[in-house]
């Protein structure tokens, strides 16, 4: 029988086994014998018959091994396992990748394209595969020539280079060469040193003009960018429509006395204050008015008590006075006005969590869970 100590598995000695199938080290005799003469200048002649008949005997020599080298194992580190390769003296052969001259028990085969014999040099200790499916599974990086799996590889959208994590920036998103000129691109968007070109933005570094025209250096038309700004903050309608926020006052004070105005960080005006319903129950609340008011209605929240769960109410908490359909909202409607759709709102709620029903007529019947 033959052994492989590796992964402990046994083979038919009549198969001519040299390598195992699972880790592709050699495969040893269970035991090893040896003959040993008397003395070192003994010659042994023994005789053996060819046939029933007794014919010829015929001379077999048996030379002397006392310096043979030992059949004891040694132990070899060969990657993530630990094989026993034998110092008996075995035929040689030559590495199939390298050419090397190797012993049959100090080689591998490989146990995914069963090349062999693969000396130990060239025999991937990690992946455990010869260099033939190391390089087809592995690919370099562009920069480094360094190989590494494949799937582990960043192939760069813009440059297409094939590159390893080294070489790759901080969300291996891009090449570090691609990345080191997006953020000069970036620096160039924010000091307005770019143009376009071909739908792609360029710094002005890498234009020139030839005649009439401003093109690129490889002759890419270039569309130059006027001076624009993204966003800019309306002006609060408190501050240019001082009447208006004069009537917002009179009738605020008017119907809800306990409500006070107050402008927040970002200079957004709302209303603060507690409704009482018919239960007896306080709510804090509060009214913001939108930068373009009138013209959009303010959004009121219901503070404390939060609303975990109802219908007509928004997923930023804000509530649902009334449908977009019904032209309730006008220009000259007043935040006080929202104010008694917010009480109004509030007692159709209370009746909601007691009946299950909404008491006023309803376009749909979904209930939200805020999350305000």
């Amino acid at each position: 029988m033959l052994y492989c100590s590796n992964c402990d598995i046994k083979y038919p000695a009549d198969e001519g086994q040299a390598f195992c199938d699972k880790c592709g080290g050699p495969v040893q005799p269970l035991q090893e014998q040896s003959i040993t003469p008397t003395t070192a200048s003994d010659i042994a002649l023994q005789r053996s018959t060819t046939g029933p008949s007794g014919a010829d005997e015929l001379p077999i020599r048996v030379t002397d091994q006392s310096n043979a080298q030992s059949s004891a194992p040694t132990n070899v580190d060969i990657g993530d396992k630990v094989t026993n390769v034998y110092n008996s003296t075995s035929g040689q052969d030559y590495c199939a990748y390298g050419g090397e001259r190797v012993y049959q028990d100090k080689s591998f085969r490989c146990p995914e394209c069963g090349r062999d014999p693969i000396c130990t040099d060239h025999f991937d200790k990690s992946l455990r595969l010869c260099p033939f499916c190391f390089e087809s599974r592995t690919t370099a990086c562009s920069t480094c020539k360094t190989r590494q799996l494949s799937e582990k590889m960043l192939k760069c959208p813009r440059c297409l280079k094939t590159v390893c994590d080294d070489h790759s920036n901080d969300n291996n998103e891009l090449c570090v060469e691609c990345a080191e000129q997006w953020a000069g691109v970036v620096a160039a968007m924010e000091s307005g040193e770019v143009a376009i070109s071909m739908g792609t933005v360029i710094g002005t570094d890498q234009i020139e003009i030839k005649g009439d025209s401003i093109v690129t250096r490889d002759g890419h038309p270039v569309a130059t960018i006027k001076e624009n700004t993204w966003y800019s903050s309306p002006k609060q309608w408190y501050r240019v429509k001082g009447q208006l926020l004069v009537q917002e006052k009179q009738a605020m004070g008017r119907f809800y006395p306990n409500m006070s105005l107050e402008y927040s960080d970002d200079e957004n005006a709302h209303w603060s204050g507690n409704v009482v319903t018919w239960s007896g129950k306080s709510y804090s609340l509060r009214l913001s008015y939108p930068a373009a008011f009138p013209y959009r209605p303010p959004k009121a929240y219901v503070i404390d008590p939060k609303i975990v769960r109802s219908r007509h109410i928004y997923p930023d908490g804000h509530l649902c006075l009334f449908h977009k359909d019904d032209k309730a909202w006008q220009i000259n409607t007043t935040g006080a006005t929202v104010m008694s759709w917010v009480s109004l709102w509030l007692h159709c709620y209370e009746a909601w969590l007691d009946t299950g029903e909404w008491p006023r007529p309803e376009a749909d019947e979904l209930e939200i869970s805020p999350t305000y």
